[in-house]
């Protein structure tokens, strides 16, 4: 299926820029609707997400969470539940991602497994090509109408970032939502070295694991983050792989949550090197035959994507 673009100018002022929104106005309400009946079940979040927005969400976010309110018809506090949802709700999220050496740089791929109703994530897709303002360059995101940060982020002649769920058993912290610290990372960071380095100090709101490739031969890590410590790994054998646990950051262990995502981790993950240790795929297609296998790819993939960073090329597939 086509996957819909929407642009998003940064120099515009953050009450405007989303304006492009407003053909895809409906979806953004579904996505909400489907988003609120899951945090619905978090009791005593929702009525403190005015308190951490005041405190962790920047004027410039909410001013652009303001105006997708107005255009999609919610209140502001929905659309900021919406795109809080995985800080909040990641148990939910699953994802299989790896990188590797090609023949024009590191090329990254990605699964996200992620469960909605009707496969709504899946249909609703759509590509945000973000640019001018104080962005140090354009970027684009894989993601949903009325979501405001990144899960899936492409910087073309810079880096690529997506990110993975994990729940460790440390608790969380009061700190900034790792999605907007992503959307940061892809305005402000100007290659590989630099988005790794932010992305492992920076204090975050939830555990998570990051995948980011870079431009040149053997720019890709995995950062294993929880919210507070990092952990990074580098490539071995020419790739780097991740899932949805912990494997290089010491004494943290994952939380118990007894969902497939995490049941079937390992399984993915070892299926995936076992792949790339046979050979290195060398094109989107090859790496989408990677993302495709039974083992891999799970009946709740929403989206499947190969990023190379150095020539910008960006290929999204929605399963069906």
């Amino acid at each position: 299926m086509a996957v819909p673009e929407i642009d998003l100018d940064l120099s515009l002022p953050p009450g405007e820029r989303w304006r492009g929104l407003a053909a895809h106005a409906d979806a953004a309400g579904r996505l909400l609707d489907c988003y609120l009946r899951d945090l619905s079940q978090l009791g005593a979040f929702a009525p403190l997400i005015e308190s951490y927005a005041d405190a962790f969400v920047g004027p410039e976010h909410r001013a652009e969470v303001a105006s997708i309110a107005h255009i999609v018809g919610r209140p502001e506090r929905d659309v900021l539940l919406g795109s809080l949802y995985y800080d909040a709700f990641r148990q939910l999220i699953g994802c299989t991602a790896f990188a590797c050496d090609g023949p024009d740089g590191p090329i990254h791929a990605r699964n996200l497994d992620w469960w909605t109703e009707d496969k709504m994530l899946a249909r609703l897709t759509c590509l945000v090509n973000a640019h001018g303002g104080n962005a140090i360059g354009p970027y684009q995101m894989v993601s949903w109408p009325g979501f405001i940060g990144a899960l899936s982020g492409l910087a073309p002649g810079r880096f690529s970032v997506t990110l993975n769920a994990a729940i460790s058993n440390e608790r969380p912290s009061l700190a900034a939502p790792v999605v907007l610290v992503l959307r940061r990372v892809l305005e402000s960071c100007r290659d590989f070295g630099a988005a790794v380095d932010l992305l492992e100090r920076t204090p975050i709101a939830a555990d998570c694991l990051l995948l980011v490739a870079g431009t040149r031969q053997g720019e890709m890590a995995v950062i294993e983050r929880t919210s507070t410590r990092a952990a990074v790994r580098g490539p071995e054998r020419g790739f780097v792989a991740v899932t949805n646990d912990y494997r290089s950051l010491a004494a943290v262990g994952s939380a118990k949550v007894g969902d497939r995502l995490q049941e079937t981790a390992c399984a993915r993950f070892d299926r995936a090197v076992a792949r790339l240790s046979e050979a290195l795929p060398q094109n989107p297609a090859e790496c989408l035959q990677i993302l495709s296998d039974p083992s891999v790819r799970m009946s709740i993939t929403v989206q499947q994507m190969v990023m190379v960073p150095r020539t910008g090329e960006l290929a999204v597939e929605i399963p069906t």
